[in-house]
């Protein structure tokens, strides 16, 4: 399994967001700094609310976490809303869609809140730093090439991407399309659908995309859901050695589909 390491907790970005809120020291003040993920009870989500939580005690910060059950990008304004009326000091956002997000961030921004984002950007926003986990160049590249190795290079692809918004994943999106077009000349992009950061549904596009091109060769995941929601797929349909599964994803939900060989290696960033 090939895994590519990038490490990126929101403790990070809760200390950009310390530093830049006043000349004031932590011990003047307990600065209350919040964070809004693309939605909660996913483990990468999970993984940055421990690593902002850990940072919070360092640092003697009051860390808030909330976020939408479901990606919805207008679920996440209706919270950062509510925790401008919370006067709280910083707020920062995954955001599912940066268009919808913006204005909130202007209304949190106008009130002194200091803004800020981190897992994806919402660059024409008013946030003030951008927390990145790794480059887009990069994930890209790792992606296709993980895809291109189980794949033999030749074949039909597809990929399952999340939120058809979302600012970080449509970059990957771009850098995989143009390295495959230049590196990999026997591929063939066919379908590219979204599963909206729910695995169930990842499950069920996969099965369509499987079904709809019967000589599809490879599935690409997006996001930490639609990677294992494609190699379910492919397991239940008893497609293991003829329809490969790569994409972002965690250990913890791929390591099932690299034992009975749905995939062959992913992408941890």
């Amino acid at each position: 399994m090939h895994v590519f390491r990038r490490v990126l907790t929101l403790g990070a970005a809760s200390v950009v967001g310390l530093t830049s809120l006043s000349p004031a020291t932590a011990q003047d003040k307990q600065y209350s700094i919040a964070f809004v993920p693309k939605l909660i009870n996913i483990g990468y989500f999970n993984a940055m609310q421990q690593g902002a939580e850990d940072a919070a005690k360092k640092f003697n910060v009051k860390f808030v976490y909330n976020g939408p059950t479901t990606a919805d990008a207008n679920l996440q304004v209706q919270i950062v809303k509510q925790l401008i009326a919370q006067h709280v000091d910083a707020i920062a956002v995954a955001p599912d869609d940066p268009a919808v997000l913006a204005p909130a961030l202007a209304q949190a921004a106008a009130q002194g809140i200091k803004t800020f984002t981190s897992d994806t950007d919402a660059p024409s926003s008013s946030r003030l730093v951008f927390v990145n986990q790794a480059l887009d160049t990069a994930i890209g590249n790792a992606t296709i090439d993980s895809l291109a190795d189980q794949m033999g290079k030749q074949g039909e692809w597809a990929i399952d991407s999340c939120g058809p918004a979302a600012q970080n994943l449509n970059g990957w999106i771009v850098i995989e399309k143009k390295r495959a077009a230049e590196k990999y000349p026997g591929m063939k992009l066919v379908a590219t659908v979204y599963s909206g950061e729910d695995q169930a549904k990842a499950v069920a596009d996969s099965r369509d995309l499987i079904t709809a091109h019967p000589n599809l060769k490879g599935i690409l995941g997006q996001c930490t859901t639609s990677g294992p929601g494609a190699a379910q797929a492919v397991t239940e349909l008893k497609k293991i050695g003829k329809v490969f599964v790569t994409g972002v994803a965690l250990p913890s939900g791929m390591k099932q589909y690299i034992e009975n060989g749905a995939s062959k290696s992913f992408v941890l960033w």
